[in-house]
């Protein structure tokens, strides 16, 4: 949990991305499966198998139920910072569709299909495109090879999976919880579930593959909740390995086009270090921003519709994520309720 945290910090400035470090939990699924029983270790396995999958296509659902306030029409159109912000909010409420392509380990095409119009992130080794049809423009970026490139809050299953998976360690119980049918394809459902009582997760449940491991849906329930806070998952599935055209991009005859460079990577002089209180799920993330930082934070009119005032600064707060900035500069973080937050501010 905490390297979740740390990884998603700087979108505190977004301000709302962070919630998007909630590994995500289940749909419904379709009727139980019959199949050999498998202990976690062995689905655990299963799961790295994935790795060797050629390639596939399909559909993909992203439901949120983060308890985030609706933003006023208009706005995200008050500045640069607040349109972000704003794009970050949607994506992260309600349901959207996706279609998902994928192709070895450097070429994705991921477009998001919903009354936001289509946007495209398409990666073919090196070149990374970002495709905006609302706005008919287009952002090229260079990037090493194997390297992951931000450019979208919607989660694959197996983008949310690896998150949660990354997080097992002593402080968590792992299970196998029977089976289900998920886009067509027989699945085990691996629950993880945190042993402490003071984080906001409930459970994480994991629908695995049974033929080739591949993560299919993924929902995330909070604590005391019964029904899925965030979830990501198939609706269709082909394991066949897409055509090379799929990943060539060129943007449309009239569209605005960016050249950018790649972000390039950060040393530990960029950034203040952040301090972690805590240890597993219920792990609490400070960072020392300084009181400028967060005042531009704090003023961004997204923020202040998001947020709502607390003793020594403001607080974001969602069913499965928590941030609190305070008046003297510092960002907390953590999947535990505010008054956690607030004691480690204090202390």
């Amino acid at each position: 949990m905490p390297n979740r945290l740390l990884r998603w910090l700087p979108a505190v400035v977004a301000p709302v991305a962070v919630a998007a470090v909630a590994v995500a939990v289940p749909f419904s699924a379709g009727a139980a499966a019959s199949l050999p029983d498998k202990s976690p270790q062995q689905v655990l396995e299963l799961v790295a198998k994935s790795a060797a999958i050629p390639g596939f296509s399909g559909t993909v659902q992203q439901r949120s139920d983060l308890g985030l306030p609706q933003l006023p029409a208009g706005i995200g159109a008050r500045s640069d910072a607040d349109a972000s912000s704003a794009n970050a909010v949607e994506l992260l409420t309600g349901t959207h569709t996706v279609k998902v392509f994928e192709s070895g380990k450097d070429e994705r095409r991921v477009q998001v299909l919903d009354a936001m119009a289509e946007r495209d992130v398409v990666r073919n080794g090196e070149d990374v495109w970002f495709w905006d049809a609302k706005h008919n423009t287009a952002t090229h970026v260079t990037v090493p090879q194997r390297s992951t490139p931000d450019g979208t809050d919607v989660l694959t299953p197996a983008d949310a999976a690896k998150r949660a998976l990354d997080s097992i360690d002593g402080s968590t119980v792992v299970a196998v919880d029977g089976s289900a049918s998920i886009a067509g394809r027989d699945a085990y459902q691996l629950v993880l579930t945190p042993k402490s009582s003071g984080t906001t997760v409930g459970s994480v449940n994991i629908a695995v593959d049974s033929e080739t491991g591949l993560p299919l849906q993924v929902q995330v329930t909070a604590r005391g909740g019964t029904s899925p806070a965030f979830s990501v998952g198939f609706t269709e599935l082909d394991l066949t390995k897409p055509a090379d055209s799929t990943f060539d991009f060129q943007p449309p005859s009239g569209a605005t086009v960016h050249q950018e460079a790649a972000p390039r990577p950060s040393s530990s002089s960029d950034h203040p270090k952040p301090t972690v209180t805590g240890s597993g799920w219920d792990a609490v993330v400070t960072l020392d921003a300084g009181t400028s930082a967060t005042a531009n934070i704090t003023t961004s009119g997204v923020f202040q519709q998001l947020t709502k005032a607390v003793n020594g600064g403001r607080v974001l707060s969602t069913t499965l994520v928590n941030v609190l900035v305070t008046d003297d500069g510092h960002v907390l973080a953590g999947a535990v309720p505010v008054s956690r937050l607030e004691a480690v501010a204090a202390g």
